[in-house]
């Protein structure tokens, strides 16, 4: 009888050990190795959002258009011309004739060039003795503060912008110390900037082969978040 009960003894006392050596070695597997996935998991997810983040997307736009524009005149830049038209009438009956020119020089002033077919406004090339171009705004990208214009290319166009109501730099090519070869950041991301993109036409006399030439005008660029400090 006392053998029996020292067996049985002995069972109560080995049996609990074994089952908590084997199911704790096991349990403790399971959760390192769940532990380990989850945290691999939980990496790759963090990475890829912040990569996400970061990406730009890049906008272009661009259209064909006249090179040259002409004044009405069959005249070169840098040469005399009629300064003023006026109507004209017949002396013995009064009748309407058409217009004829009241006066014949160098143009000294813009009011001596008809910019009546130039769609924008004309500009001054070295003196107004010269054909001037026509400027013309061809679309105007706006950025709040927080918000950087990044040009990637950019051609036959010049970017004008005017942040906090000062304008802060006018961009006609990538490069320089605006930002080096590759692209050009716009100065004044920190404050609500307008960004006037442009082209020019340059005079051509009426009879002129290239006066009808086509050229296009053509924009990269990104708009990158920023924190102002």
């Amino acid at each position: 009888m006392r053998k029996d009960q020292i067996f049985v003894l002995m069972l109560v006392v080995l049996l609990p050990l074994t089952g908590c050596f084997d199911g704790g070695g096991i349990g403790d597997a399971d959760a390192q190795e769940s532990s380990d996935s989850t945290t691999v998991v939980n990496n790759y997810y963090n990475n890829t959002t912040s990569q996400s983040s970061q990406e730009r997307i890049w906008y272009s736009s661009g259209d064909v258009v006249n090179s040259h524009w002409n004044d009405g005149q069959d005249v070169r830049s840098g040469q005399q011309r009629c300064l003023e038209y006026g109507p004209s009438y017949d002396s013995n009956t009064g009748e309407y004739l058409g217009e004829e020119c009241k006066e014949f020089g160098t143009p000294q002033s813009q009011s001596d060039w008809n910019g009546t077919s130039c769609a924008g406004e004309l500009v001054q090339n070295s003196n107004w003795y010269w054909g001037p171009n026509c400027k013309i705004v061809a679309t105007t990208i706006t950025t709040n503060s927080g918000e950087a214009l990044i040009l990637y290319e950019m051609h036959s166009i010049s970017v004008s912008s005017v942040c906090g109501g000062v304008q802060s730099s006018v961009i006609s090519q990538i490069g320089g110390h605006y930002g080096g070869e590759e692209f050009a950041i716009v100065p004044g991301s920190a404050l609500s900037c307008e960004h006037e993109i442009s082209f020019t036409q340059s005079y051509q006399e009426s009879s002129s082969a290239s006066l009808n030439d086509m050229k296009i005008w053509s924009l990269v660029y990104a708009i990158q978040e920023t924190v102002v400090v």
